[in-house]
């Protein structure tokens, strides 16, 4: 099968995110995650009509890969991917554009978001997100990233275009 002809959420599906590449993708995403004090990061990959976060790293991960699907038409993820701008915003849930599905989803309330498109192939293949959470209705001051952090999810984002193009590649 020739995983270049599929939509990019199911590559995972199609093999194309293997134990190395999905290995390397998710210690990328952690690294960077940590190097800006955040542990909630994900890999959302696009299809038709959604956004399908196939892998994560963080409390949350668990919770909402292969279990959440993150509509294109709603959301700063989806803008994200659309204009192909990334995104830095601190008081990310009193942003209109924001979609609480997620957070209503996990129970939390989204503070702060680094969203940057992903290319493969000259492409966007979806986002890397990264997002200060904590637990809905919290009184815990909210955290914020600063812009000198977009770098950091920047240099991600361009490493993990180049981890899928690669796998993409080998399997053509």
């Amino acid at each position: 099968m020739n995983s270049s002809n599929l939509p990019p959420a199911e590559w995972a599906r199609a093999g194309l995110i293997d134990d190395i590449t999905g290995g390397l993708t998710r210690e990328l995403l952690a690294r960077s995650g940590r190097h800006v004090g955040a542990h909630n990061t994900a890999l959302w990959l696009a299809a038709s009509e959604h956004l399908d976060p196939v892998l994560g790293t963080g409390p949350h991960a668990e919770h909402f890969v292969g279990h959440f699907l993150q509509p294109l038409n709603q959301g700063i993820v989806s803008y994200v991917y659309a204009s192909g701008q990334n995104i830095c915003e601190n008081a990310i849930s009193s942003n209109p554009q924001h979609s609480s599905l997620l957070d209503s989803q996990l129970g939390i309330t989204t503070d702060a978001m680094i969203a940057v498109p992903v290319v493969t192939n000259g492409e966007i293949c979806g986002v890397i997100t990264c997002v200060h959470t904590r637990p809905a209705g919290s009184g815990e001051e909210p955290k914020e990233f600063r812009p000198a952090d977009l770098e950091e999810f920047d240099f991600a984002a361009a490493c993990i275009g180049r981890l899928l193009e690669a796998a993409l590649h080998q399997q053509s």
